[in-house]
């Protein structure tokens, strides 16, 4: 009997409990999220099996619907930036605050750097008026390197995320955060001299309404 990484998917063993399982739940999910669909067609190790659970054993399986056990294995693999070997900087603060500058200044070759401007810029939009038309495009492919950085599997050893949103540290994963804020004058007075557009200015005094006062942003580990 394979013992070793996902061998044992393909064993008689796991396909026969795998029936049993989905009989005695009566192919009802057993889940139910959000995105749940009820129809049950997998099997769902409540303890996964990478975590030391039981592979077999019918009292750590549970049938599931195919939407549901896929978010229980991204949920599973969202954890390991904790504890992978990339250090994640977020770097937040509000538009025209200067957090381009900050990364290039600290950045070194290799590092990697989630931007949404400059992936709207890659994509062919002007980096300070891409549209809401490109705003689908840009953040899937932004969030499908932010998965990538939340399960440890971007090889990088070092990250920066810059943010302009302003609860980036309850939303980001990250072991250090920076926040580039030179004050809201300063702020407006950059945005203005470098012909930033009305909705951008709205932007900055936007963040600044939203923003809470004091930064409380803990590292996930020591580095």
């Amino acid at each position: 009997m394979p013992s070793k990484g996902r061998d044992f998917y393909s064993t008689h063993t796991w396909r026969k409990i795998r029936l049993q399982v989905l009989e005695r739940d009566q192919y009802q999910c057993q889940i139910r999220s959000k995105r749940c669909t009820q129809l049950a067609t997998q099997v769902d190790h409540i303890v996964p099996w990478t975590k030391g659970g039981a592979k077999y054993d019918p009292n750590n399986l549970r049938a599931s619907c195919k939407n549901c056990n896929l978010g229980r294995i991204d949920r599973t693999r969202g954890d390991a930036w904790q504890t992978g070997p990339t250090h994640i900087t977020l770097i937040m603060g509000p538009p025209a605050a200067g957090k381009n500058t900050y990364v290039k200044q600290h950045a070194r070759p290799g590092d990697l750097i989630v931007d949404y401007d400059a992936i709207a810029t890659s994509l062919g939009a002007n980096p300070h008026q891409h549209g809401q038309d490109l705003h689908p495009a840009v953040s899937a492919a932004r969030n499908a390197i932010l998965r990538q950085l939340r399960r440890g599997e971007t090889g990088a050893t070092r990250a920066w995320i810059l943010s302009a949103n302003p609860e980036a540290d309850r939303r980001f994963p990250f072991h250090e955060v920076v926040l580039v804020d030179p004050g809201q004058e300063q702020v407006l007075e950059n945005a203005r001299s470098a012909g930033r557009p009305r909705d951008y200015i709205d932007a900055i005094h936007r963040w600044y309404e939203a923003r809470q006062p004091g930064l409380i942003a803990r590292a996930s580990r020591e580095w």
